[in-house]
């Protein structure tokens, strides 16, 4: 019940969140010819300048704009000033997206790597969820070194401590919930309960747990059941005919297993406590909560950007009012810093390299109230 209630309701911020970006894109006024176009005029010259690039020849340079600028963040890594900015973007953003399709979307996208569809106690999603994992913690140790270390000119606000806050805690409690299922007694007996039921006598039951604690990182809340070598062969073929289709060697978790090693003196009190109910708690609640947050902080550059480098190319040469109105709210919105242009900024660089580098730049927000659209154009607009 509360689990459902948390998820509808970060969903329904999100789309509200993401109705209210959107609909900035067609109302907000940056210059004042921007004024003399209706929204409808916007939205409409939008459309039509989605269809015109989709049934065109300019769907190939869109494409390339969603490949080498949007996934693979090529322009990044022209920043000869700030060395540290690609391979901290392109950690968090790969680490994060990977574990959003095929962990928490795993059971929608699981089946595109895996014909047995998404199991997560089984390869390749074992390993995958930490190696990602571990790219988006060293992607978020990257962006706090990178801001110590440029804080004359990297600001932190309380929205970029929020974010990083959000996304630490999603990762720490990841492999913190995934490391004491390994070790817990009570996931095993509930696994045991749950799939094999009635159907193995206590002998078997104690066999099998045996064979767990010597080759699945198991640690009993009792005593070790035995550690006779003909009891752990047993459990082996106890495993093999009811666990094995469900569950791969723990040890392909790289990351998540060597630390479950050094909970291991204090797993047995964890599990008392109910550390693996707390923490997959703590593990989705802020996962609920970055999601409903997600549309209204400056973590929807990771929608805009990209929406703003697709426009520019989608825009051609001459620019009607309404296309340049709509294409400049979006720039803006494409800006996590709120209109203050930083030399990283992919928005910025592919204006540049429209405007041609023998003309000044300056951040948009100076514009404002102050040239109209034609001036604030980065392409002439038509008449």
């Amino acid at each position: 019940m509360v689990y459902d209630i948390a998820f509808w309701a970060a969903l329904i911020l999100l789309g509200i969140g993401v109705i209210h970006r959107i609909d900035a894109w067609f109302l907000r006024d940056i210059g004042l010819a921007d004024r003399n176009v209706t929204a409808g005029q916007r939205f409409g010259a939008g459309l039509k300048g989605l269809l015109a690039a989709v049934f065109s020849g300019r769907i190939l340079k869109v494409l390339k704009v969603l490949v080498v600028d949007v996934l693979f963040q090529a322009r990044i890594l022209r920043d000869r000033k700030d060395p540290l900015a690609y391979s901290m973007h392109l950690l968090i953003f790969f680490g994060f997206m990977v574990l959003l399709m095929f962990h928490a979307l795993g059971s929608i996208f699981g089946g595109w790597i895996s014909s047995s569809g998404y199991v997560s106690t089984l390869n390749p999603f074992m390993w995958m969820t930490d190696l990602f994992g571990l790219m988006l913690g060293a992607g978020l140790v990257l962006a706090i070194v990178r801001r110590v270390a440029r804080r004359a000119e990297i600001p932190t606000g309380r929205a970029d401590t929020a974010i990083l806050a959000i996304l630490i805690l999603i990762a720490c409690s990841g492999f913190l919930l995934k490391s004491v299922k390994i070790t817990s007694d009570g996931v095993f007996t509930s696994m045991v309960k749950q799939y094999a039921g009635d159907g193995l006598a206590a002998g078997e039951v104690t066999a099998l747990k045996a064979y767990w604690v010597s080759d699945y990182g198991l640690m009993p809340a009792g005593p070790v059941p035995s550690h006779d070598a003909a009891v752990v062969a047993q459990g082996k073929v106890v495993h093999d005919a009811v666990c094995q289709s469900c569950h791969a060697r723990p040890t392909s978790a790289f990351v998540s297993y060597p630390l479950s090693r050094a909970l291991a003196p204090v797993a047995a009190g964890l599990d008392r406590a109910g550390a693996v109910k707390g923490l997959w708690w703590v593990h989705v609640l802020t996962c609920f909560i970055g999601l409903g947050y997600l549309a209204f902080g400056k973590m929807f550059h990771v929608v805009s950007t990209p929406v703003s480098l697709m426009v520019a190319e989608v825009a051609g040469t001459e620019q009607a009012p309404a296309v340049a109105a709509t294409r400049q709210a979006i720039e803006l919105d494409g800006c996590s810093h709120g209109g203050a242009c930083h030399d990283t900024c992919p928005v910025k660089i592919r204006r540049l390299d429209r405007i041609g580098t023998e003309a000044p730049y300056e951040p948009m927000l100076a514009y404002v109230g102050e040239k109209n659209a034609g001036d604030l154009g980065s392409r002439p607009v038509a008449d």
